[in-house]
């Protein structure tokens, strides 16, 4: 799996209505705020603003169609939209974080530096990015920030928001690995488990090649999915 890094292309087209773009969605006004309850102060346009202010132009257009697929896999698996929306625009806000920054923020946030993080720092991209969300933009939504802080290494017990949120970062439309068609086939057939299960043997499968330390983490969620692949057929 040489190529799994996004090859982005082309950013996804921002007419349908889950896809903020200037921060208008339709029958909707920009001052409007996102996640009533969840955030009082930022709205969906200055949310907007607020990630382009952290990453680069390639980087935001694979956050677009992150939050593009997060959508259409929301739809198909019965996923608040807002949620999904969110989180799939929001998952890499702090991937471009130089290795420093990431442990610094870490401590400061009291994450977890395990020795395969500190080895490999840009696996705290997402659990830091996490903690901007809520600090940041004041989204206190558990499942929200859970979804986002495993969206690279999966977990244990992961919700259904977790689970599209790792799919639509692997298979969105500026993807363009081998095998990454078979991985959109399955997740837009409705067989979330077996999309998920392919996905992940193949990120573990790219790691190994590259000689890079595995995340417990990811050995965790590829066991728990296999069990609910297990006990669904058992029923």
């Amino acid at each position: 799996m040489k190529n799994f890094r996004p090859a982005f292309r082309f950013a996804p087209s921002d007419a349908n209505w889950w896809i903020w773009g200037n921060g208008l969605t339709r029958n909707t006004v920009s001052a409007t705020p996102f996640l009533k309850n969840t955030c009082q102060q930022m709205t969906k346009i200055e949310t907007t603003e607020w990630l382009k202010g952290r990453v680069d132009s390639n980087l935001y257009c694979h956050s677009a169609a992150t939050q593009e697929m997060a959508a259409k896999l929301a739809d198909i698996y019965g996923v608040d939209m807002e949620k999904a929306t969110l989180a799939g625009l929001l998952h890499d806000c702090a991937k471009q974080m130089s290795h420093e920054e990431l442990i610094s923020h870490a401590q400061h946030y009291h994450i977890r530096l395990d020795h395969i993080r500190l080895a490999q720092p840009g696996l705290l991209h997402a659990p830091v990015g996490a903690k901007l969300v809520h600090a940041e933009l004041g989204i206190a939504d558990s499942e929200i920030l859970d979804a986002i802080a495993a969206h690279n290494t999966g977990s244990k017990d992961m919700s259904r928001l977790g689970k599209i949120l790792y799919l639509a970062d692997a298979s969105e439309c500026t993807r363009s690995y081998p095998g990454v068609e078979r991985i959109r086939d399955l997740a837009l057939s409705g067989d979330l488990n077996s999309a998920l299960l392919t996905t992940m043997d193949m990120k573990i499968r790219h790691v190994l090649e590259q000689k890079q330390m595995l995340h417990p983490m990811s050995v965790e969620a590829r066991n728990d999915v296999i069990k609910e692949i297990i006990n669904h057929i058992d029923q």
